[in-house]
């Protein structure tokens, strides 16, 4: 569709939505997404997909602005059975968007879905210790675990949105295609009316939510995969709230429309090497790579400064669970030439990395095109491991070709991209081998030993002594390498309020409470 036949339509909605809407709703809040989403929880792979599906499908509970969880479909639970039975009392007053009742029957549809490594589910890891879901009866379920699992309700309100059991039983969740890019059905505040693929999805408030409701008359989420024409957008008022990079604060500044503010965010930006290619299966080949980059630079010249130097996977945010007393890797080009000559790669005349055979140590690092701060850092990565002798390609991608195509069926060398991860220190999902987010391939007995006695420990003392030592496990077997932890600087039109002081991901989850003045 052409751009002006586009934003016509966009403003004809916008008045239609606006003057017919009840509750004194005002406004089209419209955010950008970098890819066309999956809108479905329980597959969804990306970033994109991960946002528009927090204001479509609602969990058992929900992030408070502390993080905790608190009720959300559910209106209460109790924890009996040596902390093995978990019982949720759900509302009654949940409809789905198509008018038809929400009960117990949809979550146990939904973690069935969410345990089953044949239904597509990229959260069977997050969910492996339930042992048995129930319905005690349409507003009552009853989960019981195999093990103590410490992260349980956390995850719950992560990623794990609902699903309508009448509308997907009985089928491959992927081969859903018509809900899960045209037409979901979920619970929440704000209800999809229309995709156009490659352009936007338009969703409108949902007169039926059983929460707050909405203040919004309805919300557009606009694909843009290029951070620059995102903030060139919300400087222009066609988007109103852009997660941006350092390099883009100068120009946002002194305007006058615009509020900054910073998030802690769970995060850890990466490169993620594929340790079934055997380039990289070594621990010291890893290793020698965390001091051949020159991590330093990356935060003070392109992060600007906004963003903490890291010691593993494990970011400052989780306070609680970050060790401070390690001592971080610092750049040093020798002792990762040293590391690499212990592995079997030394430089040749020409200073080239050869093994025995004299072949050359050489591979191609992937990053999504149109984020600067991701392009300049890959592109950093590529010239300090030049510097000792590696021959590094680097490949821009369109961030939904790279996830797609290459990401999810391990089909590349290297990876720059980055983990949000739940507020607690569980990253089994990413780092015990063979787990559904572990992309990198990694595989270290002792890690996954941590990891699993780390989600089934519930005393704070004793986990915080478990993620110490995965911690200090990952200074000599990295199972990538982390590059910074960043800071999420949100950019906001100042005539939306209601935003919780959270990020982006889990300020979705109270959306109802968003308001354009």
């Amino acid at each position: 569709m052409p751009r002006r036949l586009f934003s016509v339509g966009l403003l004809t909605l916008s008045f239609a939505l606006t003057i017919s809407s009840a509750h004194a709703q005002t406004g089209i809040l419209k955010l950008p997404l970098i890819n066309d989403p999956i809108m479905n929880p329980v597959i969804a792979p990306d970033l994109g997909s991960v946002l528009i599906n927090k204001v479509i499908f609602p969990g058992l509970v929900r992030p408070n602005e502390d993080l905790l969880p608190e009720p959300d479909l559910a209106k209460s639970w109790t924890i009996t059975g040596a902390g093995l039975v978990y019982t949720f009392i759900l509302r009654n007053d949940v409809k789905w968007h198509d008018g038809k009742p929400f009960t117990a029957a949809d979550v146990v549809f939904t973690f069935k879905a969410a345990t089953d490594p044949k239904s597509g589910s990229r959260l069977v890891s997050d969910f492996s210790p339930i042992k048995d879901v129930v319905a005690v009866n349409p507003t009552t379920v009853r989960f019981t675990l195999s093990r103590p699992f410490a992260p349980f309700l956390t995850l719950l309100g992560h990623n794990a949105g609902i699903l309508p059991k009448h509308l997907l039983d009985g089928k491959p969740l992927n081969d859903a295609t018509a809900f899960n890019r045209s037409t979901p059905i979920g619970t929440g505040p704000f209800k999809v009316t229309r995709v156009v693929p490659g352009a936007s999805i338009t969703l409108e408030a949902n007169k039926d939510y059983y929460g707050t409701k909405p203040k919004l008359a309805g919300m557009v989420f606009k694909v843009v995969p290029d951070i620059n024409a995102q903030v060139a957008q919300l400087r222009s008022g066609e988007l109103d709230w852009v997660n941006v990079e350092p390099n883009s604060l100068t120009s946002l500044q002194n305007d006058p429309n615009i509020t900054l503010k910073q998030a802690n965010a769970v995060q850890h930006f990466l490169v993620f090497f594929n340790q079934k290619n055997p380039l990289f299966a070594p621990a010291k080949v890893r290793e020698s790579m965390q001091y051949a980059v020159n991590r330093k630079a990356i935060i003070d010249g392109v992060l600007k400064g906004y963003a903490d130097y890291p010691t593993g996977t494990l970011p400052t945010a989780l306070k609680k669970y970050y060790d401070k007393t390690i001592k971080p890797i610092q750049y040093d080009p020798a002792r990762a030439k040293a590391l690499l000559a212990q592995a079997g790669w030394k430089p040749d005349a020409r200073g080239q990395l050869v093994n025995a055979k004299g072949e050359p140590f050489k591979f191609t690092l992937i990053v999504d095109r149109g984020n600067p701060s991701r392009e300049q850092a890959a592109l950093a990565v590529q010239q300090d491991l030049k510097k000792i002798g590696m021959d590094v390609t680097l490949q821009p991608l369109e961030f939904a070709t790279l996830v797609r195509d290459y990401l999810l069926p391990g089909k590349y060398d290297a990876n720059l991209i980055w983990w949000t991860t739940p507020p607690d220190p569980d990253q089994y999902a990413y780092y015990a081998t063979g787990q559904d987010n572990n992309s990198a391939y990694f595989s270290n007995p002792r890690a996954d030993e941590l990891l699993k006695r780390g989600r089934e420990t519930a005393n704070v003392a004793l986990r915080q002594q478990i993620y110490n030592s995965f911690q200090r496990l990952q200074m000599t077997d990295p199972p990538v390498l982390v590059l910074y932890y960043p800071k999420e600087l949100q950019a906001i039109r100042k005539n939306l309020s209601g935003v919780p002081d959270l990020g982006i991901r889990d300020a979705l989850r109270h959306s109802e409470d968003f308001q354009l003045k």
